[in-house]
């Protein structure tokens, strides 16, 4: 990393978290950190911070505490975790903006800022001048594409579908049209999944967080507040791994609200939350302006580059 791509990133990360990036140059950066509506940014901001306040405990345990997860003992906080290979038997493993584990709980927080929903499963997209999936989870799909399961990534391996019936109102043996994940929900279902298999493991109690910027412009704040959404909720056997949605602006009121009045922390979150306010703002503001209209000379000329 050099010098000039450094001081770009550390002007768009909150100072207090600055300490949780170290080492700098082995962190696992994204290619857009260094913009001010990067999701990753803003989780580094909030979460870093978190990780290295004194008060990481308090603030963790309160919010563990809202989802009824088990509480007490010290929280562990990863940015940018990744889950082991092994453990799904995932090419590319998931991973996560940030992972919080205490001797009874583990968390996943997946952090969004502007983007529009979650991730789509990848094989329902041409490779190889082939679509591997239809979009369809069943039987005659299966046999369309010479596999003998209904999930394509099933067949390569991949063992989401053993355990999706363990978090979700849903039987592997069934077929859905279309199927469950093929869209955004896909990445959530990683997550969810994900999160069981570790919290077994780990004999601790799994939860997965979605976290996003509460603004009315904002995409993913519109969408957990949706009818779509309750019902994705609904979907999930949240006795076996529970899902929920906080915002930036709830875990720093909380943060705040739980550090000691007389605590050097304690101007931190307000801080804090002004800079992500911020980062909000201009990022709403800039989505309001009204785009330019090219003119009919302009339109002309690229037309013209363009035949």
């Amino acid at each position: 990393m050099d010098q000039a791509t450094r001081t770009r990133l550390e002007r768009n990360i909150f100072p207090a978290a600055h300490q949780a990036c170290e080492p700098w140059e082995k962190f696992s950066w994204h290619t857009s950190a260094h913009v001010a509506h990067s999701s990753q940014a803003l989780a580094i901001d909030v979460f870093g911070t978190i990780k290295t306040s004194a008060n990481r405990d308090a603030i963790i345990d309160a919010l563990a505490l809202t989802m009824g997860l088990p509480t007490g003992g010290s929280w562990d906080i990863t940015l940018e975790w990744s889950a082991r290979a092994s453990l799904l038997n995932e090419p590319s493993p998931t991973q996560v903006d940030v992972y919080a584990e205490s001797p009874s709980a583990v968390i996943l927080f997946e952090c969004k800022f502007t983007e529009q929903d979650g991730g789509a499963c990848s094989q329902t997209k041409k490779q190889s001048g082939a679509t591997p999936c239809d979009g369809n989870y069943g039987e005659d799909g299966a046999q369309e594409h010479d596999m003998t399961s209904r999930c394509a990534l099933t067949e390569k391996g991949i063992q989401y579908w053993d355990i999706i019936p363990k978090v979700f109102h849903l039987d592997a043996h069934t077929d859905y049209k279309p199927c469950p994940f093929a869209g955004p929900a896909y990445q959530w279902m990683r997550n969810l999944v994900v999160a069981y298999k570790v919290g077994r493991q780990k004999n601790k109690k799994p939860a997965v967080v979605i976290v996003y910027a509460d603004h009315k412009n904002l995409s993913m704040a519109q969408k957990v507040k949706s009818e779509a959404w309750t019902e994705f909720t609904e979907s999930v056997r949240q006795d076996h791994v529970s899902l929920h949605v906080r915002s930036y602006q709830e875990i720093l009121m909380l943060a705040e609200e739980v550090t000691h009045q007389d605590s050097e922390d304690k101007p931190l979150w307000r801080e804090l939350s002004e800079w992500v306010e911020s980062k909000i703002s201009a990022i709403s503001s800039d989505r309001r302006k009204p785009k330019r209209k090219r003119s009919s000379r302009s339109h002309t000329m690229a037309a013209n580059r363009n035949a």
